[in-house]
């Protein structure tokens, strides 16, 4: 998860740790760097985030997979948004303020396109 705001983090941590194992990064270069070592089924990424913002960020994590499920997590939630956001390499995205039901969701269904489950 990348997430560069402290209570957002600790949100997303309430709602997924019992169900997932979180790693966290602060802003989109550390994301790039955690993909690389850790190699996660999926990224959850802020938008908007110091040093690489979320587009930045993903753009970089294409390069290295295509096929890793990326979340866009945003408090922008304008019309148009969607649009880019899946024209930048994202898989999906939730707005703000998050729904924990809506997030196990779009988590649960964004990992049945990567893995078959039997």
């Amino acid at each position: 998860m990348a997430e560069d705001n402290p209570s957002n983090y600790k949100l997303f941590k309430t709602i997924l740790e019992k169900e997932y194992t979180l790693l966290h990064a602060w802003n989109g270069l550390e994301a790039i760097n955690l993909f690389k070592e850790a190699q996660p089924s999926l990224i959850l990424m802020d938008i908007k985030m110091p040093v690489l913002d979320g587009y930045e960020a993903t753009t970089e994590i294409r390069k290295l997979s295509e096929d890793i499920p990326i979340l866009a997590i945003t408090a922008y939630a304008l019309e148009g948004d969607e649009q880019r956001i899946l024209q930048n390499g994202f898989n999906g995205y939730l707005s703000k303020p998050i729904i924990s039901q809506s997030l196990k969701s779009k988590i649960k269904n964004l990992l049945k396109k990567k893995f078959i489950f039997m």
